[in-house]
This record gives structure tokens, C-alpha cells and sequence, in this order.
């Protein structure tokens, strides 16, 4: 039984860490344009005080039948995988590519001239093609500077999303697995 819950514990740990090193050092899944910093920093915060709350709670945590353990690490799970699938769906949707330059990143609700400007050119890329990318970044950046904000708060909530439920279920695991 050792062994497995070493295994537990380090997987709950390793979710809760590796990630937002990862995400600092390689910047990856961090919207262009955003901070890095931020979603780094976000993700170990959320991380360590996921392995807190499991802490302070590891005696209720032991009382619980290993059935709702298993549920809950089972829903975690899940919640793990359409995080996973939707973020990548709408980081692939609202992210365009540009090349031999940086990507721009849309926002899911383009107001304004942009919107409008979408509309006539009736795709991303040609409207980049015809304004240049530079032009269409200004465009982002005046019209709908708001809606930028929130989207990228959705996109954070969702990345937290992908690695939180994984360093809880883990968690749960561990503090269920040391039980006498």
C-alpha cells in the first residue's frame, strides 16, 4: 500500500507544480498576448491551495467510502477531459496564425469595427491578408479590448480546469489510500 500511495502523492504534487513551471518556462497554451506570469502564477496558487484544502480536510477525507472517493476521482476525471477538449477547441478557434510573425488571438464576441470587418472578409485570415497583421492587431486591441479581457478570463477558468481536478483526485487518492 506504500507504494501506491507514494505514486498518489506524487501525481497530486506533480499536478499541482508541474504545470505552471511548464507553462512559465515554455509558455505553452497561453493565448498570444497574455501573460504568461499570470497563467503560471495562477495555476500554482490554485495548485497549492487545492493540496491545502485536501490537507485540512484528510481526516473527513479518510471517513468517506472508498466508492465516493472513487466517484469523485472519476468525476475529476471527466472534468479533467472536457476542460482538456474545449480549451483546445476554443484556443484553436480563437488563435490565427500569421505567418512569419506572431499569431493573433480573437476575441469569442468581436465588437465594433471588427466584427463588422469579419463579416465582410468572411474569415480571419483574409481580413489579416488585406489589413496586415499589425493593423488587425490595433483593430483587436481598439474595438474590443473588453471582450479580449473576458475571453482570456474563460480561457484561464478553463486551464485551471484541465490541471486542478487532476491534483484533486490524486489528492483524494492519497489521503484515502494512507487510511489505517
Amino acid at each position: 500500500m506504500k507504494g501506491i500511495t507514494t505514486f498518489f502523492t506524487s501525481a497530486s504534487a506533480a499536478f499541482a507544480v508541474v504545470p505552471g513551471v511548464a507553462v512559465l518556462l515554455s509558455n505553452i497554451g497561453v493565448p498570444p498576448t497574455s501573460s504568461t506570469a499570470l497563467f503560471s502564477s495562477t495555476l500554482e496558487a490554485i495548485g497549492a491551495l487545492t493540496l491545502m484544502i485536501l490537507w485540512i480536510n484528510k481526516n473527513k477525507i479518510r471517513e468517506r467510502t472508498e466508492k465516493k472517493i472513487t466517484q469523485l476521482a472519476i468525476g475529476s476525471a471527466i472534468i479533467f477531459i472536457a476542460s482538456l477538449c474545449t480549451y483546445f477547441l476554443l484556443f484553436g478557434h480563437l488563435t490565427e496564425s500569421v505567418p512569419h510573425s506572431e499569431s493573433l488571438f480573437f476575441p469569442l464576441w468581436p465588437q465594433g469595427e471588427l466584427k463588422m470587418d469579419l463579416q465582410k472578409f468572411e474569415s480571419r485570415s483574409e481580413m489579416i491578408t488585406q489589413f496586415g497583421r499589425d493593423d488587425v492587431a490595433q483593430l483587436i486591441e481598439t474595438t474590443s479590448k473588453t471582450t479580449l479581457h473576458i475571453t482570456t478570463i474563460l480561457l484561464l477558468l478553463l486551464y485551471q480546469l484541465i490541471f486542478v481536478p487532476l491534483t484533486f483526485a490524486f489528492g483524494l487518492l492519497a489521503i484515502k489510500s494512507t487510511e489505517n
